[in-house]
């Protein structure tokens, strides 16, 4: 609708342009019609049609829909609504908080961008980084439309890539993915740069201005290049090391030594955080990877392997909230964990309940690997 919108209201696009802008909700509507089609007739499943009708993305009755995982975050903004739960502890928070009839799914992120600001950086910061990315949206349509000829079309096609991206995070989080957030920014930066003295020069036809460029270092911008192309060398290379723990290569050495040296890795320890917090034995990285691994992403592996060691090391009430929290998210992968307490004989821990529960914050503030783990 917003594309049709533009091809609508824009009389500086070609008449070519504006048709198909329009046309763009129809082409789209075939398309889906089309793809359902050849779905049905392959016998295949067609991911858009499956997430329409399970409800996730529509408010269903699927456990996992948007309306759920809001509800959620607007709960955890009333519980902390000066300085939020801090920036990327939304999992984590989400996670050990208690919502009974909570999403099935480890969700790391709301799915609406105002409401995870607000959730991780407390309403008051929260609204002013709104304000000022609503200020920044508004100069770059100003700054496009002020623009004319070629570079004015150019800069508000960038300026609606902006638009559509923001759109999208309403019910997504593209912006967590870098190849949504570069181009996103690359657009933005674009039509905010467009309408100054060398584009209104260009447009009437006269000379740019010989002094504006100067003072700007001529290798300034080739040297940026390298440094990013180097930058992106060393980022493959790092990844490697934790690549080699759940791909080895020969003579890529024991699981252990693997695990060590991803921990050390600059970029990606927490995957191999994970390895080591969700290994079978004890190793001399799991005390670390229990303060890391749980602000990336809480799951039902970690949860149960967090639960246990926390009972090992005799934080009872912290392993049962941990049990407690894990049960709310009625995970298959967790029945096994659970099915202790239906046997014969004392329940174990995850069968209890904590005497207190422990808030989500303690859980941060504490040595929490538990003092057997070396």
């Amino acid at each position: 609708a917003l594309v049709a919108a533009w091809g609508v209201l824009d009389r500086r696009l070609s008449g070519r342009t504006r048709v198909l802008l329009v046309a763009a909700p129809l082409l789209w509507a075939v398309s889906y019609g089309a793809m359902t089609l050849y779905g049905h007739w392959s016998a295949q499943a067609y991911g858009a049609a499956a997430r329409l009708a399970s409800g996730e993305a529509t408010g269903g009755e699927s456990p996992n829909s948007r309306l759920r995982i809001w509800a959620n975050a607007l709960q955890l903004i009333a519980q902390q609504p000066w300085l939020g739960v801090g920036w990327g502890e939304f999992n984590v928070a989400w996670s050990l908080t208690a919502f009974p009839g909570r999403p099935t799914a480890f969700f790391d992120h709301t799915h609406n961008l105002p409401l995870h600001l607000l959730a991780e950086l407390g309403v008051p910061l929260a609204t002013a980084v709104m304000a000022l990315l609503g200020l920044a949206l508004w100069q770059g349509w100003r700054r496009a439309r002020a623009t004319g000829g070629e570079r004015g079309t150019t800069a508000m096609t960038a300026w609606m890539m902006v638009v559509l991206v923001g759109v999208h995070s309403m019910v997504e989080y593209p912006l967590w993915y870098a190849y949504f957030l570069l181009p996103a920014a690359c657009a933005w930066g674009y039509a905010l740069g467009s309408n100054d003295a060398a584009d209104d020069a260009s447009i009437a036809g006269a000379a740019p201005d010989p002094d504006r460029d100067r003072g700007r270092a001529p290798w300034l911008t080739p040297l940026l290049g390298v440094a990013v192309t180097l930058g992106g060398g060393l980022a493959m290379l790092d990844y490697q090391r934790v690549v080699v723990i759940y791909a080895p290569g020969e003579g890529a050495g024991s699981l252990e030594s693997r695990i060590a040296d991803g921990q050390r890795s600059v970029l990606y320890a927490h995957h191999a955080d994970y390895a080591a917090a969700t290994h079978d034995q004890p190793l001399p990285g799991t005390a670390l990877a229990f303060r890391r691994a749980p602000h990336y992403l809480l799951d039902t592996r970690l949860m149960m392997a967090w639960a246990r060691t926390l009972a090992q090391g005799g934080e009872l009430d912290a392993a049962r909230t941990v049990a407690q929290r894990l049960r709310e998210f009625r995970n298959p992968d967790a029945d096994e964990f659970f099915a202790a307490c239906e046997a014969d004989g004392p329940p174990p821990f995850q069968c209890l309940p904590p005497a207190v529960a422990w808030p989500w914050r303690a859980f941060l503030r504490a040595e929490l690997a538990g003092p057997n783990v070396r």
